[in-house]
C-alpha cells in the first residue's frame, strides 16, 4: 500500500506524536509498504527528501500570530494548496494523520477523503476539542476507586476564559465537521477516548502506543562511565524526564523530593529535560526545600542516550497534573526493566499495573507519592520484580509489532 502520514513534525529525534509518526513510518516500511510523509520544519531544507526509503516532503512551518492560530488550524490556503499537490503526486491507498495544531489545518482531513476512503487520525491529545492542557478537573479527592467519575467536559465559560481574546466559537464545530471525513479516530488511551467522547467527538478506537523494545538495551559500561561523571555513585536515583514545566509535576517532584532525602538522604533526584523558562522556578523551588545536593538538572539528552540514564536509574516517576494521555517514558521505562510511580490522570494507567509493576498516585498526594518512592528504595528486590514485570507487560502489550498490527487491521 501507499501510505501517507501527516504530522506538523517529522523526526526520531523528538517526543510525543511527532516522534510516534516517525516510528509508524519506520515500521511500515519494515513491513514493505511505500511510505510517505507530508510534514513541516522550521528550517530552510524543504521539499522531497529521503530517509531510511520514506519519502518525506517538508513545508514551511510559520510561528503564526497566538490570535490567529483558533482560526488557521480550520482552514490555511496555503498549506491546502501544497497538500492537494502532495496528494495528486502520491495519489495514496490510505492517508493517516497526526498532530496537526494550527501549523496544518483540520481541512485536510477534507482534502485526503477526496483521495481516498481510508482517511485516519492518531488523536495524541485533547486539541481537537481544547487548546490548551486540560487539567479543570484535577483535585486531591481522585484515587483508583473513583477516578471513572472524572468529568472531562469543557464548557463554553472556560474555553472563553481560557482562550481570551484567540477564542474562536467556531473552531469546535468545524473541526468535528471536518473528523466525520476519518473512516477512524484511534485514541492513545481509554481516558483519552473519554475525554473525547464527553466533548462531542465520535468514532474512536483506543489503541495504545508501541515501542521498539530492541532499541532500549543499555550498554552497563557506558552507563557506569555516566554515574561516575555524573556523581551518582553510591546513589539511590529517581529520574525524572521530558519537558520541565508544572503540568509535568515540576513542583511535585520536588515536594516529594524532600519527603524522600529526610528518609534516605543518599537519593537523588536526577532532571532530564530542556532548560526552559520552567527551569529557573525549579532552581528556586530547590533552593527553598534545601535540597541542591539531593536534585540535580542535568539538562536534556538526545533520545538516543535516554536509555543509558534510565540503566542507571532505581525509580521512574512521571506526576503530571493535568490529562497525559499515554505517556510514552512510561512505555521506555518498562523497556528498560525499571518500576514506575506515576500520575493518576490520564492514560499511564493504561501502561502501568498498579502494585505489579509500579504505583499509579494522584501525583497532588505528597505524602502517598513520597512513601512510594521511599518503599521502592528501600526494598530494591521489589523494585527489580515490579521492573521484570514492566518489561513482560510491554513485551506482551505494547510492542511495535502488535501495534503496527492493529492499525493495519484498519487499513486493509
Amino acid at each position: 500500500m501507499k501510505i501517507v502520514l501527516v504530522s506538523i513534525f517529522f523526526s526520531k529525534d523528538r517526543g510525543g506524536g511527532s516522534g510516534i509518526a516517525y516510528q509508524q513510518a519506520v515500521e511500515l516500511q519494515k513491513r514493505g509498504h511505500d511510505v510517505f510523509v507530508f510534514t513541516g520544519t522550521f528550517d530552510s531544507d524543504l521539499g522531497w527528501q529521503e530517509e531510511s526509503s520514506i519519502k518525506i516532503y517538508k513545508i514551511k512551518n510559520k510561528n503564526y500570530r497566538y490570535i490567529t492560530r483558533s482560526y488557521l488550524c480550520l482552514y490555511n490556503f496555503r498549506v491546502q494548496k501544497k497538500f492537494k499537490k502532495f496528494l495528486k503526486e502520491v495519489n495514496p491507498d490510505v492517508v493517516h494523520f497526526h498532530n496537526l495544531y494550527f501549523h496544518f489545518p483540520f481541512s485536510l482531513m477534507k482534502i485526503a477523503k477526496d483521495y481516498t476512503n481510508k482517511v485516519f487520525f492518531t488523536a495524541h491529545d485533547v486539541m481537537t476539542f481544547f487548546s490548551f492542557k486540560l487539567n479543570h478537573f484535577v483535585t486531591k479527592k481522585y484515587n483508583l476507586q473513583n477516578i471513572n467519575n472524572i468529568n472531562y467536559k469543557i464548557s463554553l465559560k472556560d474555553q472563553i476564559k481560557k482562550g481570551k481574546k484567540s477564542f474562536n466559537p467556531f473552531r469546535n464545530f468545524f473541526i468535528r465537521h471536518y473528523l466525520s471525513y476519518l473512516k477512524k479516530i484511534f485514541s492513545v488511551s481509554d481516558e483519552l477516548k473519554k475525554s473525547l467522547e464527553q466533548n462531542k467527538i465520535k468514532n474512536i478506537k483506543v489503541i495504545n502506543n508501541g515501542i521498539d523494545i530492541s532499541k532500549w538495551s543499555a550498554d552497563m559500561e557506558e552507563v557506569e562511565r555516566i554515574r561516575a561523571n555524573k556523581n551518582l555513585l553510591n546513589k539511590k536515583i529517581i529520574l525524572f524526564a521530558g519537558r520541565l514545566s508544572g503540568l509535568k509535576g515540576g513542583e511535585v517532584v520536588i515536594k516529594s523530593m524532600k519527603e524522600v532525602a529526610k528518609d534516605i538522604p543518599s537519593a537523588v533526584l536526577f532532571v532530564l529535560g530542556d532548560k526552559n523558562d520552567y527551569t529557573e522556578k525549579m532552581k528556586n523551588f530547590i533552593k527553598e526545600a534545601g535540597l541542591e545536593s539531593n536534585i540535580i538538572l542535568n539538562g536534556g539528552v538526545p533520545r538516543t542516550e535516554m536509555k543509558f540514564y534510565y540503566a542507571l536509574t532505581d525509580i521512574i516517576i512521571v506526576p503530571s497534573v493535568y490529562l497525559d494521555p499515554f505517556p510514552t517514558i512510561n512505555l521506555e521505562a518498562m523497556a528498560c526493566g525499571k518500576p514506575l510511580v506515576a500520575t493518576i490522570f490520564g492514560g499511564s494507567k493504561d501502561a502501568i499495573k498498579d502494585e505489579e509493576n509500579g504505583y499509579v498516585v494522584n501525583p497532588l498526594n505528597i505524602d502517598l507519592i513520597s512513601k512510594k518512592i521511599i518503599y521502592l528504595l528501600k526494598n530494591p528486590t521489589k523494585a527489580e520484580g515490579m521492573g521484570k514485570a514492566g518489561l513482560d507487560r510491554v513485551k506482551e502489550e505494547f510492542s511495535s509489532e502488535k501495534w503496527i498490527n492493529k492499525i493495519l487491521k484498519f487499513y486493509s
